[in-house]
């Protein structure tokens, strides 16, 4: 079982300063003249290649993955909008009758009612706290209009419930092509149906939700502290169960709650011993060594915690260069391997006995883990 973990002392995140959302570099394309052409590279209509992975059916298959988020949530874009909205109400059906109010007395009974609706909506897990004004975007930035705007949550928004989306592991051990990039679509299409979906439950329920996928505020270190995991050496959020295939959405609310804690299951020391993500990183991104609290450039979020810094501008080239997001951190993340008696034992070793740790990772190796799949068998594969 993971332990609790004082995340203060773990992060060292004292005096961290709120993250401009325009400084994210999924975004700075739009805004910084010297990356505008690497983001032309990126963001324009991707030709077919003639190779497997990078094919007319693969970009179909990963841009159709990402259409309910596009179409209809576009959290990636702006904020406030579709499914993200934060006051949409559900039109044609009954609303509570006026004046009278779902009775929240009792916080252990709402937190169990907000957990199974969420699950019930698809979440893979569901973690609480408390909404941490550090991790709210001083400015947030609209990427159609290229424009910063204030974000207000105001002071009644007090708890964050936090949602895990999970990722297919088959689909991912095809990273870094299009074929992996279809299951990173659908994370970001489903992210807004949990979150919309649970904002409306708490909306009828006579209180105030404002879902949230990468707009309004930084996910990872909410999802830290509501107990959903630990940050690894790739960047991303490690969780007991999926590993780092995972994409996070949150609600916003004034529902009473009772908070989860943050735990640690031993990522931090596994990933000293392993450094996979970082052998495997094409655009050598991810660092090697300790964790710092010096952050590489603006990109990095959360300056000044202790934690590895991933360079987010080589990240992003070689995005650019490969056509689509890349993926092999997730890929060959040991962590990242679904439910069994041997996954789970050794799982349960590495929280209990880190001196096995670089024995672990050289049987991973041995094994064969984390090897990209064979694409050209993709499409001819009966299973789905």
């Amino acid at each position: 079982m993971p332990r609790k973990c004082d995340f203060e002392e773990k992060y060292k995140a004292q005096n961290i300063p709120p993250f401009n959302q325009g400084d994210e570099m999924w975004k700075r394309p739009r805004r910084d003249i010297e990356l505008r052409e690497v983001g032309k590279a990126f963001y324009r209509h991707q030709p077919p290649q003639g190779r497997d992975g990078y094919n007319r059916q693969d970009i179909a298959f990963r841009n159709a993955g990402w259409f309910l988020e596009s179409k209809f949530a576009r959290g990636i874009y702006e904020s406030n909008f579709g499914l993200f909205s934060w006051e949409d109400k559900i039109q044609g059906m009954s609303e509570l009758p006026k004046g009278t109010k779902f009775d929240a007395k009792d916080p252990e009974y709402n937190t169990r009612i907000v957990k199974k609706a969420a699950k019930f909506f698809g979440a893979a897990m569901v973690g609480i706290c408390k909404v941490d004004r550090r991790w709210i975007y001083s400015k947030g930035f609209n990427l159609l209009t290229r424009k910063e705007f204030d974000i207000d949550i105001g002071d009644e928004y007090e708890y964050s419930i936090n949602m895990a989306v999970a990722m297919s592991y088959e689909h991912y051990k095809y990273a870094p092509t299009h074929i992996a990039g279809a299951t990173t679509g659908v994370g970001y299409s489903q992210m807004p149906f949990f979150a919309g979906l649970l904002a409306q439950f708490l909306r009828q329920l006579g209180y105030k939700a404002i879902p949230s996928g990468n707009d309004t505020a930084l996910s990872v270190p909410l999802a830290i502290q509501a107990g959903l995991g630990e940050i690894g050496r790739s960047g991303l959020l490690v969780t007991p169960k999926y590993g780092s295939r995972v994409r996070l959405c949150k609600v916003f609310t004034n529902l009473p709650l009772v908070c989860d804690e943050p735990i640690e299951f031993g990522v931090t020391a596994f990933c000293e011993a392993c450094a996979k993500c970082a052998d495997n990183c094409p655009g050598r991104a991810i660092p090697y060594g300790d964790r710092t609290t010096e952050p590489l450039n603006i990109s990095n979020a959360s300056g000044g915690a202790l934690k590895w810094y991933v360079n987010q501008e080589r990240c992003f080239a070689f995005a650019a260069k490969n056509t689509v997001e890349c993926g092999n951190c997730i890929r060959v993340c040991p962590f990242n391997k679904p439910a069994g008696w041997l996954h789970d034992a050794s799982r349960l070793v590495i929280e209990r006995f880190p001196g096995f740790n670089r024995l672990f990772v050289k049987a991973d190796d041995l094994f064969g883990y984390g090897e990209q799949e064979d694409i050209h068998t993709f499409w001819e594969r009966e299973t789905y």
